[in-house]
């Protein structure tokens, strides 16, 4: 599974996936908030709009950091991304289930759940990946990894 995960091209396919999400979600929750919320039961007010609108442009900030990160080798910078990008993740997930237990939002919410779900544990498993391959029994006694990943 590791293997998998440390490849180049894994990461930039997912990236460049999750940009296209976070662009798909900036867009609609900028100019038609109303229909998202509707989709996953929420009522739609002018202040969920407001709240939905501003949430928009973290979405675009999402968006742009995994789209032009998505070429970033193993470096520190790409290790900040991708646990940024899991939390974020996991946090939608978290919220989304608790919402729904709550019974504030319907089962619509449960598709964005799974992918935000699935999401937390691709971006987790990077950065996992990248922590393991620098731990001291991956590297030869005396000498220093090429690459700085903490």
């Amino acid at each position: 599974m590791y293997r998998l995960i440390e490849k180049q091209n894994t990461y930039q396919i997912m990236s460049w996936l999750t940009a296209a999400l976070y662009s798909y979600l900036f867009v609609i929750l900028l100019f038609s908030p109303g229909s998202f919320l509707k989709d996953i039961g929420i009522e739609t007010t002018a202040s969920a709009d407001f709240l939905a609108r501003r949430a928009a442009m973290l979405m675009l900030g999402f968006a742009v950091l995994a789209f032009f990160g998505r070429k970033i080798s193993y470096s520190p910078a790409r290790q900040v991304m991708a646990l940024a990008v899991s939390v974020n993740m996991a946090g939608f997930a978290v919220m989304g289930l608790v919402e729904f237990g709550r019974g504030f939002a319907n089962s619509g919410i449960l598709t964005a759940v799974t992918i935000e779900s699935i999401l937390a544990v691709a971006y987790f498993l990077f950065w996992l990946a990248a922590r393991r391959a620098e731990s001291p029994e991956n590297t030869h006694p005396g000498k220093k990894s090429s690459r700085r990943l903490s």
